[in-house]
């Protein structure tokens, strides 16, 4: 990795990283699901100051190039945020219905004159 490369991954990386922080601070972004971007910040700091390690551990695994190392963690890494993000999705729709369900029943009991108790 040329002396370049390194400086624009590593200036890359903490830009990175002051965007996460910056939408966490507005509000933009919760802190929950910011760690995770933080984390790959990390990464791509830590391979930016040390760019033997990933060739390191493409050999320690028998991958034979450290660019196809990149890619097949950059493809687990999205395939986790996936997955990440579906459960949440998942989580979210069915909160959404039950809310839909709760609204439903009170419409019908002021409709209907019915005392509303607050559960």
């Amino acid at each position: 990795m040329t002396s370049v490369l390194r400086v624009l991954l590593l200036i890359f990386a903490v830009c990175f990283l002051l965007a996460i922080i910056r939408l966490v601070k507005n509000g933009r972004l919760q802190l929950k699901y910011s760690l995770l971007w933080m984390f790959l910040a990390g990464v791509l700091v830590i391979c930016a100051v040390f760019p033997g390690l990933v060739g390191a551990c493409a050999n320690a695994l028998g991958v034979g190039l450290a660019s196809n190392f990149v890619f097949l963690v950059g493809l687990i890494l999205l395939m986790g945020i996936t997955l990440s993000l579906t459960v949440i999705v998942s989580w979210q729709a069915r909160d959404i219905r039950s809310l839909v369900q709760r609204l439903a029943l009170l419409e019908k009991r002021i409709d209907s004159g019915t005392k509303v108790d607050n559960d």
